[in-house]
């Protein structure tokens, strides 16, 4: 069942700080939209945590606060879409769908792998 975005921004429980993140991307729009996700990871690869910063954009952050939620809930980053999220947020002004293609951008700019300390070869 879809969630208002009325809902999802006035208690939004995965916005907050995402440094320290174990991947961490973003994405930006026209009209200065800017959104910023961090994903951390158990040991077996699945999302633990996820959090998000993004501008004052209503959709924005209901996209982003549903996205954060999905993968939590064991949704994996790259089976995520822009439909999907549509499907997970109602009452998105016509104009303000493209702000899931957004936060998708973010998801996958998060997903491409980066090298721990731990992981890299002694020199």
């Amino acid at each position: 069942m879809p969630r208002p975005v009325a809902e999802l921004v006035a208690e939004p429980r995965h916005a907050g700080a995402v440094a320290g993140a174990d991947a961490l991307g973003e994405a930006s729009g026209g009209d200065r939209l800017l959104v910023r996700i961090g994903v951390w990871t158990g040991a077996d690869g699945r999302v633990t945590r996820a959090r998000f910063r993004a501008t004052t954009c209503a959709s924005l952050i209901a996209y982003a606060e549903a996205a954060c939620a999905l993968l939590e809930g064991g949704r994996a980053p790259d089976a995520l879409g822009a439909d999907a999220l549509r499907a997970e947020v109602a009452g998105v002004h016509p104009g303000h769908l493209d702000r899931a293609e957004l936060v998708v951008a973010a998801l996958r700019a998060a997903a491409v792998p980066r090298l721990r300390l731990t992981e890299r070869s002694p020199a």
